[in-house]
């Protein structure tokens, strides 16, 4: 459980660290801002690659039990996620992100909410705790430093957004046991 913590811990504290004002002008003026970009890069690859090595060895030690509202729903629910994740993260500017503003960081608290109720392990609820408080406290930030989306929108891009997450869904689901070890709650 220790690597899980740490790669969750590094992950974590590169973001944070980046989204505090005072903290990132001091690095950038250190390192250059594609200095700045690369230790934060490098920093969240060994995380997530911690995160990764830790989840097989953790324990899963049973918590609660899982919510079955959240089972049934989850295929909607990480559709949903994963559309909103992907407008947000290809920076794809239609009405989706100027009305949501941080359509990455919704779909990431979707995802990590849903899978936090279908599950019920200990590993699961640091996991998918973690990145729901993180998202929650990325999300509460940007809106207290003013970052909103500003961009005269346009239809297309969010229907490339719905298209790219419906096809990462479509494909998660299918793969799901296969890429995280555990069944994917596809609809029968």
């Amino acid at each position: 459980m220790s690597i899980l913590l740490l790669g969750l811990l590094l992950f974590f504290g590169v973001h944070i660290a980046a989204s505090i004002p005072g903290v990132r002008a001091a690095a950038i003026a250190r390192t250059g801002e594609n200095g700045w970009r690369g230790v934060v890069t490098i920093n969240a690859i060994a995380g997530l690659g911690l995160v990764v090595l830790g989840w097989k060895g953790a324990p899963n030690t049973p918590l609660f039990a899982p919510s079955a509202l959240a089972i049934q729903f989850a295929p909607l629910l990480i559709t949903l996620s994963l559309v909103l994740f992907f407008i947000g993260g290809l920076n794809l500017r239609g009405h989706v992100k100027r009305h949501l503003h941080h359509p990455m960081l919704i779909g990431a608290a979707l995802w990590s909410l849903t899978h936090l109720l279908a599950n019920g392990g200990a590993r699961e609820t640091l996991l998918f705790g973690g990145f729901l408080a993180f998202s929650l406290y990325e999300l509460a930030s940007n809106f207290a430093r003013g970052k909103y989306a500003t961009h005269t929108p346009a239809i297309r891009y969010d229907l490339i957004g719905v298209l790219v997450g419906i096809a990462v869904a479509k494909a998660v689901l299918v793969w799901h046991q296969w890429l995280f070890g555990v069944p994917g709650y596809l609809p029968q």
